[in-house]
């Protein structure tokens, strides 16, 4: 979660934990009624699903190759965990470049290979890297899964390990502060 004028809600998880996730921000101080707009790092179950605990005020966005990738092959890494593709709506697409919402500012970055339209997102101003699933501390995201590519993401993740980063906020697992933390658990 990212307060502001705009407030900003990344990978709000499956949908059965959504009222977990409303709980704890509630106990931070944040009413899950302020978010405006959600983003997915990628279409799997554990990142995407949530979005449909949201209202139609609330701003839902993707990559246009993920929008695709739940089309074609998402249903199937649905239906291996017995699910279906929750309903959803894609409000706007993210694509490479500059995105401003409210007063913050990130560069959306295409990383494919865990899935199709896999992005991270990097905040400058506080050289924040959120990953989704492309890499996590002491590991990288699953490529065998409909859709995934590991050449792809080998250079995805060779690509996020080139950016000045002090804070790494992976899809998975502990978050590594420290711009010599975050290069040797690229390395």
């Amino acid at each position: 979660f990212i307060d502001g004028k705009t407030p900003l809600l990344i990978d709000p998880g499956h949908l059965h934990r959504t009222g977990n996730l409303f709980d704890r921000m509630r106990a931070d101080g944040v009413d899950p009624e302020s978010v405006q707009v959600v983003i997915a790092t990628h279409a799997h179950p554990d990142h995407f699903e949530g979005v449909a605990a949201f209202p139609e005020s609330v701003k839902i966005a993707i990559s246009r190759p993920e929008e695709t990738y739940i089309e074609k092959i998402g249903s199937a890494a649905f239906a291996q965990r017995g699910l279906n593709v929750p309903p959803h709506r894609v409000d706007f697409y993210l694509k490479e470049g500059e995105l401003v919402v409210g007063k913050h500012e990130f560069q959306v970055l295409l990383t494919p290979g865990h899935t199709p339209g896999s992005l991270s997102l990097y905040w400058p101003r506080y050289k924040a890297l959120i990953s989704g699933d492309v890499v996590f501390v002491q590991s990288v995201g699953r490529s065998d899964l409909p859709g995934g590519d590991a050449k792809l993401l080998k250079k995805s993740v060779e690509r996020l390990s080139k950016l000045p980063v002090e804070l790494f906020l992976p899809g998975h697992g502990p978050a590594l502060q420290g711009a010599t933390q975050v290069l040797d658990n690229f390395r």
